[in-house]
């Protein structure tokens, strides 16, 4: 359940972040979701950096960079731990 309330969490921030770009999003907020979302890319690639072999192995040769990118550890966690 924590998975998918990740996940779900994550999809808001991502349409938040995306209407920020935009300048969707009223201010004071826009700024520092942009830069959390900057952040969280950052965090999301090296954590793609770290499992991918391992995910490439378990899947086939995918890696799921998409799904890491936008979901992180609520993407590869299950798929590692096999669920």
């Amino acid at each position: 359940m924590i998975f998918t309330l990740t996940k779900a969490v994550l999809a808001i921030f991502w349409i938040a972040w995306v209407l920020s770009l935009f300048s969707l999003v009223p201010d004071p907020y826009g700024q520092p979701v942009i830069w959390v979302g900057v952040a969280l890319l950052v965090v999301h690639f090296l954590e793609f950096l770290l499992v991918r072999s391992k995910m490439a192995e378990l899947q086939g040769g995918k890696t799921g960079f998409i799904e890491t990118m936008v979901f992180g550890f609520g993407y590869w966690l299950p798929v590692l731990k096999g669920k």
